[in-house]
């Protein structure tokens, strides 16, 4: 029902309005300091006059899971957590973890889907509404309780609001009916909703509950548990987003009406309408600007002095990704991300500003000349001076905010001598002078003319210029150095030749500085030259392959001075080089220690004394302390990749850059622009390269205790800092094992391996793009002492030796009795060694190797008793030579104890077993035992015997060709216990015996044919 007041009652409270508000201007402060989003000095509004939004996008390729983002939030700890129609991602800066729902995990995400998503910061839970329940993430053990139609009776799959009243009750709107949610118990009361379809809840600062509808805005009355209408004519009943910005001022997004402000005491609208009005999502950010995301028509800026700016998503130079904004949330640092559906997420930093100040619009004819900025410059009038390669001179008048053109006129002999400056100097008197292809020039601020200077020729080309005292030096393109003396005229001339004052080490010079010890350093194209003054000869540097303290290039660029007298060169494929007094050498930083570039085209200082180096692929700022090197491209607002040679240190500290995309200003307190300073976690463990407790985000503050062998540590860092995340350095101590800290640059992980036991503090530091620099993480831990260095180990090493000593002292009275019986184990062993050499002449054939005959009666009988006792068969074979006798009396006995020993050799490389046994029988005879044989295999050794037989050859001994045969007697028997041995002799060599008389070359078994 709408409210009413007397007419005295409203004058009474018009006025007390203003005599506070009044009040409040005339303390100038904020009545509550402790709010977290107050307005600070740092702040930065988006729309100020000299900041021009630079959208940045985060897509698939950033690791986004879905270009749908539905809802943003952001945790107590600085993360980032964005629900999208493809899951719900975790974002720290660099990495994107992504929660997707698992069809077989119950305890999982319910969804992929996710359509709204709330932040309870005071239980750092997550409840995430998505297309088939609630899923609530307690952040801290990373584990999620759901909530579906099926296992607590909520009204609907398809959730679309969710927020929390101050008695910590759960309030979800969805598709059919309004959720009440007892997070103790789990139980959910459901209410009727007009129209069904809830679109938004918020709970105002009367405590109230209020639903957006698809029928208008209520409340929910806790006595009548219904919802109630609040009486107001809105110029739609489709109620999006519902927000209090203002204390008792409700602000509504309207689809397809824009923006409805109510104020609660009166009941009175206030409508606002744009381009496109179906709102879909509202935020105002730190500065009181309204933005307004719409469904089709992109976002809405709308500034407290109500002007309106438009960021369509649409055309070709879009700012916007999308036209379709989801969600937004302005982070702590004051950081504006925009979710989009369908085109990922925007991210919009108020410090994050397009740098380029002057660029060439074809369409403006009073705008930057177009081509390469040789040369920056201010002059005492306070007027910009741009020389542009073959293109002029340009001056820009900052009150009047006109440039103006000079050119070459031939017709004008007070115009511009040359369209190409290359170099432009304010001397010492505030004159403005010029290097051209034409000499030295000029230029007359009171007739706004040039005039060549008659100190050189005017076909001289001036590549640089510089004063010392009242000298004047000049550096050209192919002529040396001129020095000119304004006192006297006089001119002298150093150049590179047969003839010089004072030699240098080229004709081609870049650049001159005369430093604050008065020396003179001249860069070439073929090194550096410096001229002391105590010296009238130049020294000169040049690139040295021995030594990286050496120049890493002889083509100097520029030289530059700091504030603190530090000579800083740039090179062309050299890198940046710092001359180091003491030494006499230099420093060089490379594109392999972070620098964007090898080709240095500038060197400027900033406010922080950090030292920015112009490239031709972006800016790198270099610390002079630490060393390390941030690098800015494009996409850090500097405008283009490639930089010429104009740069300049304006009297603000500002620092201009010229490229091919014309003039970047940066300012000079660039660590100043109000950043926050980063928050760093240890937000990853590693052992042995295997992630340990993956359930914790972070790790700070806490303690670990790993045993002796867990001595393999890896640690991952996060900083919370999203201004330029991936240019945050960090830096690194482990107590108790480091000596000093490490400077890590860019990298984000630190390894240790074999750590000795003991007790450890990891501190890591985050120093954000800015400079600015982070409190400490900090994580401790310990390694234990292993067993074998601990307290009792020890005792047992002091108690071995002791004993030790003793069995020393115990050793020593041996020594002499040892001494004594050495003598008589070498008597023993000498004994022995006979008795064994003559027990293996009394079993071994000298002549063959093989066993003799003696040696083969003990092994026969043997086995054939141990054949009669196991019941299994056993083989003899006897085989002899052929016309051995002829071989004797033929070639002689040499040969013949040559074909003995080949056969002995022969038929031992075919007996397949250890328990086979082969000796000499007498003569050219042999005999072989196989036990456990049955007569197909000692047919089987015999044929083997026989072909070994045949391949051996005697060409060495015999010119005539010699094949050796042999005849084989086989018996193969199981006997019993009345066989005899002497049966199982008689009958191979019965079987030899018929072998021989039957031709010879071939076995007979014993009671069968012979075969050949």
């Amino acid at each position: 029902m709408k409210q009413t007041y007397p007419v005295i009652q409203k004058i009474t409270l018009q006025f007390l309005y203003i005599c506070f508000f009044i009040l409040f201007l005339a303390s100038f402060s904020y009545a509550d300091d402790d709010i977290s989003y107050a307005i600070s000095d740092n702040d930065l509004s988006f729309l100020r006059e000299d900041f021009s939004p630079h959208f940045e996008l985060l897509d698939r390729n950033s690791g986004l899971s879905n270009l749908s983002v539905s809802s943003i939030a952001q945790d107590r700890y600085g993360f980032l957590w964005f629900a999208t129609q493809g899951g719900l991602n975790l974002y720290d800066g660099r990495r994107i973890s992504t929660y997707r729902h698992n069809p077989f995990d119950d305890e999982g995400l319910v969804h992929n889907l996710i359509q709204t998503m709330y932040y309870d910061e005071a239980l750092h839970q997550l409840w995430i509404g998505t297309y088939q329940g609630i899923s609530m993430l307690s952040i801290h053990d990373n584990h999620f309780t759901n909530f579906t139609v099926d296992s607590h009776g909520l009204s609907n799959s398809i959730v679309i609001a969710i927020t929390k009243s101050s008695d910590g009750t759960i309030w979800a709107g969805t598709m059919n009916g309004l959720n009440k949610i007892d997070q103790e118990s789990g139980k959910i009361s459901v209410y009727e909703v007009p129209g069904n379809v809830i679109r938004d809840l918020f709970i105002d600062s009367k405590n109230r509950l209020l639903v957006g509808t698809h029928k208008g805005l209520y409340y929910f009355d806790d006595k009548k548990e219904e919802l109630i209408p609040l009486e107001v004519d809105l110029p739609s009943p489709y109620v999006m987003v519902v927000e209090e910005f203002t204390e008792g001022i409700l602000t509504l997004g309207l689809w397809d009406g824009g923006v409805v402000r109510i104020d609660m005491d009166d009941y009175s609208l206030t409508h606002h309408e744009y381009d496109h009005n179906d709102v879909y999502t509202l935020y105002k950010t730190h500065d009181h600007i309204l933005w307004v995301g719409t469904w089709g028509g992109g976002l809405f800026a709308e500034a407290p002095d109500g002007e309106v700016y438009h960021f369509s998503g649409e055309g070709e130079n879009k700012e916007l990704e999308h036209p379709v904004i989801y969600s937004l949330l302005q982070d702590h640092s004051g950081i504006l991300w925009i979710g989009t559906n369908g085109g990922g997420i925007n991210k919009l930093n108020p410090r994050q500003n397009n740098y380029v100040a002057f660029s060439h619009d074809p369409e403006n004819p009073s705008s930057l000349s177009a081509g390469k900025i040789n040369s920056i410059i201010r002059d005492a009038q306070g007027q910009l001076w741009i020389a542009v390669y073959n293109n002029g001179l340009n001056r820009y008048d900052p009150i009047k905010k006109k440039m103006h053109h000079y050119f070459h006129d031939p017709e004008d002999p007070t115009s511009l001598p040359s369209d190409n400056i290359v170099t432009m100097h304010l001397d010492h008197a505030g004159n403005l002078l010029l290097g051209s292809n034409a000499g030295l020039i000029q230029y007359d601020d009171t007739s706004d003319d040039f005039q060549s200077l008659p100190y050189f020729d005017e076909d001289l080309l001036v590549y640089s210029i510089e004063e010392q005292d009242h000298y004047l030096w000049i550096g050209t393109y192919n002529d040396g150095v001129y020095r000119y003396n304004r006192n006297t005229e006089e001119t002298s001339h150093y150049y590179y030749g047969p003839s010089f004052d004072a030699i240098i080490s080229d004709n081609l010079v870049y650049d001159i500085l005369v430093d604050s010890q008065d020396r003179v350093w001249i860069g070439t194209n073929n090194g550096l030259n410096v001229l002391s003054p105590e010296s009238d000869k130049f020294k000169t540097y040049k690139r040295g392959s021995a030594s990286s303290y050496q120049l890493a290039s002889n083509t100097i660029r520029v030289v530059y001075e700091d504030s603190k007298g530090n000579i800083w060169i740039g090179l062309v494929g050299g890198g940046l080089a710092l001359y180091q007094e003491e030494t006499d050498d230099f420093k060089t930083f490379l594109e392999q220690d972070g620098l964007s570039s090898n080709t240095i085209t500038g060197i400027l200082e900033d406010q922080e004394g950090r030292i920015w180096a112009a490239t031709h692929d972006g800016i790198s700022i270099v610390d002079p302390v630490r060393k390390d090197i941030i690098t800015l491209s494009p996409q850090d607002g500097i405008g283009g990749w490639e930089f010429n040679s104009g740069h300049f240190r304006d009297t603000d500290g500002s620092l201009f850059f010229g490229g091919v995309h014309g003039i970047s200003i940066i300012p000079g307190n660039f660590s100043g622009t109000g950043s926050t300073a980063p928050i760093v976690y240890i937000s990853s463990i590693e052992l042995f390269q295997n992630q340990i407790a993956s359930e914790k985000m972070f790790f700070n503050a806490q303690h670990l205790d790993f045993n002796a062998q867990e001595n393999f540590l890896g640690f991952q860092f996060a900083a919370i800092d999203y201004d330029a995340p991936d240019k945050t350095r960090f830096s690194y101590y482990l107590e108790g094992f480091d000596a000093d800290w490490i400077h890590a640059g860019s990298r984000d992980y630190a390894t240790y391996s074999n750590l000795p036991p003991g007790q450890y503090k990891l501190h890591v530091l985050a120093e954000n793009v800015h400079g600015i620099v982070s409190e400490p993480a900090v994580f401790s831990f310990s390694i234990a002492t292993p067993w074998h260095l601990s307290t009792f180990a020890f005792l047992l090493y002091v108690t071995f030796f002791i004993l030790l000593l003793m069995g020393a002292f115990k050793l020593r009275e041996t020594r002499l009795v040892r001494q004594r019986n050495s003598i008589l184990a070498a008597l023993n062993l000498q004994l022995e060694e006979a008795n064994q050499k003559l027990e293996t002449m009394s079993t071994t054939d000298s002549l063959t190797g093989l066993f003799n005959r003696r040696y083969f009666d003990t092994v026969l009988e043997d086995q054939f008793q141990l054949s009669k006792r196991s019941k299994r068969p056993i083989s003899l074979l006897m085989f002899d030579i052929d016309h051995f006798k002829n071989i004797n009396d033929t070639f002689g006995h040499i040969v013949g104890d040559e074909v003995l020993k080949q056969i002995g050799k022969a038929a031992k490389e075919v007996l397949p077993r250890n328990t086979d046994f082969i000796a000499r029988y007498g003569g050219d005879e042999f005999a072989v035992v196989l036990y456990d044989t049955q007569e197909k295999g000692a047919i089987t050794v015999a044929q083997r015997i026989m072909d070994n037989a045949t391949h051996i050859q005697l060409d060495a001994l015999v010119n005539a060709s010699l094949m050796i045969t042999v005849s084989i007697g086989i018996c193969s028997i199981v006997p019993d216990e009345k066989t005899h041995l002497t049966e199982l002799i008689q009958s191979a060599d019965q079987a030899l015996y018929q072998s021989k008389t039957k031709g010879r070359n071939r076995m007979t078994i014993f009671g069968k044919n012979s075969k050949k």
